[in-house]
């Protein structure tokens, strides 16, 4: 999926009615990206914004093809960044390490970021060859995250 920037920062269609969130963020990308069970077929949608009070990027949930609650609360990237940074190259990791990024409970939390994480949009994490639920940190790690930490310097 191709990155989509913009200067929107309005809410996404998953997300309409929730106006407690609106005009805080300017939306760099509004993507989706396919859930890690192939019994659970199906997109999570998201949003990259950069924090219009403190220039901070940061990312949300803002969608689910099917049932199953989810945070909407933005998550900063220089957290998620920590928690990756801290895995060891070609070593699996679990999505179980993305848990305390999140303050809100649900346990489909983490492997809806595990998803997104994965996606070409953000393509910080990849699947690893013996488990679609096991994560391991893409080849590219290095140069994805320079791109995305780039983008905080869109206008």
């Amino acid at each position: 999926m191709a990155k989509k920037i913009t200067k929107q920062t309005t809410e996404h269609s998953k997300n309409k009615g929730d106006e407690s969130l609106a005009e805080t963020h300017q939306i760099l990308i509004d993507g989706k990206a396919s859930k890690l069970s192939p019994k659970n077929p199906g997109f999570v949608y998201f949003q990259l914004g950069k924090c219009l009070d403190s220039n901070a990027l940061e990312l949300r949930i803002t969608g689910n093809d099917s049932g199953g609650l989810y945070s909407k609360e933005w998550l900063r990237l220089s957290v998620i960044l920590e928690v990756l940074e801290q895995q060891e190259i070609d070593k699996p990791f679990k999505s179980g390490e993305f848990k305390n990024v999140f303050k809100g409970g649900s346990a489909n939390n983490v492997s809806f970021l595990a998803a997104i994480l994965r996606c070409d949009a953000i393509a910080l994490i990849d699947s690893t060859e013996n488990s679609v639920f096991l994560h391991q940190l893409h080849g590219s790690f290095e140069s994805g995250r320079e791109a995305l930490l780039k983008l905080t310097k869109a206008k």
